[in-house]
């Protein structure tokens, strides 16, 4: 077997950064690394750090992305009690290596059309007018027990049979409100009891504010990456929207919207 540096040289290949900079024993939150030409890893993937020097490991999260052009791999605190040679190398961990390679990912769109309602309670979607004016009965909260029937009729995504995970999601939104009109966007997970009546609790993914300009051409735009637990779906959960009105409330006021959210997924 060929050897670089006392690591087997296919090892090399699946490597996801290579040590340019030997670095001493101690407490260690990055390490330079040759620029790999393409993005190789994403921050929060865990990887293992193996010494050219005599293939011992250390694991490690990373704190930010290893790009096409990065030379450091940044990450969360570890400490090595050796001297770490050039041309060690970073790799995706075993247990891990398998996830990775096999997620795929997926758009799921929602598009948004309020109108009507001087009240403040949460609007649900209405799919037969493609309109957010059913009225929910409620300024909706997290933990609050809803109708099991809810995932049915105002759910846009429902989980794959094993689950998956949202990690963008992304805003765009426009109105003709005056000032003093504003409006609160919210992104609710909900199980549903399969073949069952049981009622489930909503838990609240993400949240936007709508802050009237008064002015119609101007767009809202937000990128939120959810938390790994917030963006967690399991099998059965399902994503609700909903819509409030906040202040001055007019009946004829519009408010449009476009949302995506990058779904990732294993699909074994």
């Amino acid at each position: 077997m060929a050897l670089i540096n006392g690591i087997a040289a296919s090892i090399y290949q699946d490597a996801v950064g290579v040590v340019s900079i030997p670095v001493q024993s101690g407490s260690i939150t990055n390490l330079d690394i040759v620029a790999p030409g393409f993005t190789t890893a994403k921050s929060g993937d865990e990887l293992t750090l193996i010494n050219s020097i005599n293939g011992f490991g250390y694991n490690l999260t990373l704190t930010a992305d290893i790009t096409s052009t990065s030379t450091r791999a940044s990450f969360s605190s570890i400490t090595i009690n050796e001297y770490i040679g050039i041309n060690s190398v970073l790799l995706h961990r075993r247990a891990k290596k398998w996830e990775y390679f096999f997620k795929e990912s997926t758009l799921s769109h929602l598009h948004l059309y309020q109108q009507g309602n001087t009240h403040g309670n949460d609007l649900l979607m209405n799919f037969t007018q493609y309109n957010f004016n059913v009225n929910s009965g409620a300024i909706l909260a997290d933990g609050d027990s809803k109708n099991n029937n809810w995932g049915a009729r105002y759910g846009f995504f429902n989980a794959p049979h094993n689950g998956a995970q949202i990690k963008k999601i992304d805003y765009i939104f426009t109105t003709n409100a005056g000032a003093g009109e504003n409006f609160v966007f919210s992104l609710w997970k909900k199980p549903i009891t399969p073949n069952g009546t049981t009622a489930t609790a909503l838990t609240l993914i993400d949240s936007y504010t709508i802050t009237s300009q008064n002015n119609a051409s101007y767009v809202f735009q937000s990128t939120v990456t959810p938390s790994a637990s917030l963006g967690a779906l399991t099998e059965h959960d399902v994503i609700i929207p909903s819509i409030k009105k906040e202040g001055t409330k007019v009946s004829s006021t519009k408010v449009y919207g476009d949302i995506e959210l990058l779904i990732e997924y294993d699909p074994r």
